[in-house]
């Protein structure tokens, strides 16, 4: 027969194709895909990859960070502090002079002035008094006793005291 062909199923060609039937096969992709699924997933905290993936990460901000940093420093204006710019300065002490003005007008205004209640001189007379006795009695006994000594109370009191 001159229309049948035989061909060697080991030939290079032939294992290359069946090769490529199964990588192309979406059958093949569908079911290792559900495979895949099935076994999940191990992912330490631990493992290299994600180390080096947090690594980079960090970098990366880093840089960007510092790049950002170095492009806002060239928009600073002026100098390092306030005592160096004399605009700076200036406007710092015409602030400094209405808030001074104010405190010396209220001091001037009240620097003067006692406030002392009326009362308070009577008190302050009864507090040096009272000291004055007190001082008097340690040394010295005014009267022994401080009532009426004709009171009947004042008399059974004094015999009590003399019985005890």
């Amino acid at each position: 027969d001159k229309r049948t062909i035989h061909v060697m199923p080991d030939t290079p060609e032939i294992v290359l194709s069946r090769a490529n039937a199964i990588n192309i096969s979406k059958k093949q992709y569908q079911q290792a895909w559900e495979d895949s699924k099935k076994k999940g997933y191990d992912l330490r905290a631990d493992a290299i990859a994600i180390k080096s993936a947090k690594a980079s990460r960090d970098i990366a901000s880093e840089y960007k960070y510092k790049s950002a940093y170095e492009q806002q420093r060239g928009h600073y204006i002026g100098t390092r502090s306030a005592q160096d710019d004399a605009k700076m300065m200036g406007l710092i002490k015409s602030g400094k002079l209405p808030s001074d003005l104010l405190y010396k007008q209220d001091y001037e205004r009240t620097k003067a002035k006692c406030h002392i209640p009326p009362d308070m001189v009577s008190i302050k007379t009864a507090k040096d008094n009272q000291a004055v006795a007190s001082y008097i009695d340690y040394r010295h006994y005014l009267h022994q006793w401080t009532c009426h000594p004709d009171q009947n109370d004042c008399i059974q009191a004094k015999k009590a005291y003399d019985l005890q």
